[in-house]
């Protein structure tokens, strides 16, 4: 019996490459830098550790049922459970060779001004940990805005130790991003091209508004600060559409959808409608992909498959898993920048 010889025309079809993937929204820290980032959570915006709290355990390994036994009697112990003694020191080399299994060939690492038992603060940390490592791990430096002159002083002290940008959360410093107390740190920003990762949209702390950090906040700075690169995280959720068509208007914002996994948006009324319809055309190179890192319980090659999987033009896909970041540090740098 003759066996027909299947030509390659006949095999299935090869599935798509994935392109390579920028974290634009990544957090990188040590236990230290761990318990300092959920003691500003706590100290601000607590619910947040209740909201989250299955994401917290299933990114630290915990007991879920543990963590929320403690939780109902003390922040504290809810944060032991997650970092207990004894855990492995954190690996700079093993952590890299992970992310590179996931497709990841750089990311925007959020850093903020809070103090670690050492002194140092977690951008000091951040900067130095990752020295060797900058053509992978890009800093964004964190700043609170309680202080205007102190938020000043920090950015200035990072862009000195290689910071190649800035982080903000204006609900956990109940401040408003806009207040022209401000000014001068975006000035600074703009001046040195800084880009911007601004917190935007929704958010669960119940002490503050949630205006604090909105497409609103981002059309104002944009307006008065020309030169400002931002990258409104979270796209503005659930405000997408006049977060998109403020970036529309201003040609230094982008979007960027971390804490969101991209399977659901296809689905209506899940607010990312707007993004889909303008893929093609205005969203095209304003788009990040960013995984704020514990929020989702999936590992970061499996989200960049799920963005990969929806029905968009290869060269969007494309760009928003990393072109357009890529984009975004070409455009921060110089010849004083390296």
């Amino acid at each position: 019996m003759n066996v027909p010889v299947r030509t390659p025309s006949a095999l299935a079809p090869e599935p798509p490459v994935r392109p390579p993937v920028v974290d634009a929204c990544a957090l990188l820290y040590d236990d230290a830098g761990w318990r300092a980032y959920l003691h500003r959570l706590g100290e601000n915006a607590p619910e947040y550790l209740d909201v989250f709290s299955a994401s917290f355990c299933r990114y630290f390994g915990a007991d879920h049922a543990t963590y929320r036994d403690a939780l109902a009697l003390r922040r504290q112990d809810a944060v032991d459970v997650l970092l207990p003694p004894g855990r492995p020191p954190f690996d700079l080399d093993a952590y890299l060779a992970d992310r590179r299994r996931q497709g990841v060939t750089g990311e925007f690492a959020m850093g903020s001004a809070e103090r670690l038992p050492d002194g140092r603060t977690v951008n000091e940390w951040l900067l130095e940990t990752t020295r060797d490592v900058r053509d992978r791990v890009h800093v964004w430096a964190g700043l609170s805005l309680r202080d205007p002159s102190a938020a000043l002083d920090e950015l200035e002290r990072s862009l000195a130790a290689g910071a190649t940008g800035l982080c903000v959360i204006p609900f956990l410093d109940g401040t408003d991003p806009a207040d022209p107390r401000f000014s001068p740190v975006w000035d600074a920003a703009a001046g040195a091209r800084l880009p911007v990762w601004l917190h935007t949209g929704h958010h669960f702390a119940r002490s503050h508004p949630s205006g604090l950090g909105s497409w609103r906040t981002v059309e104002t700075l944009a307006a008065r600060h020309r030169g400002l690169l931002l990258v409104a995280g979270h796209a503005g959720w659930p405000d997408v559409q006049e977060t998109l068509l403020t970036a529309a208007r201003h040609p230094g914002v982008y979007l960027e959808f971390s804490s969101h996994r991209p399977r659901h948006m296809p689905k209506p009324g899940s607010g990312w409608e707007p993004l889909l319809h303008h893929a093609r055309g205005l969203a095209r190179d304003r788009v990040l992909f960013g995984t704020s890192t514990w929020v989702n319980p999936a590992p970061t090659a499996t989200l960049a498959d799920e963005l990969t999987g929806l029905a968009l033009p290869a060269e969007v896909t494309s760009a928003w898993l990393s072109g357009n970041a890529e984009a975004l540090m070409a455009r921060t740098a110089g010849p004083d920048r390296g």
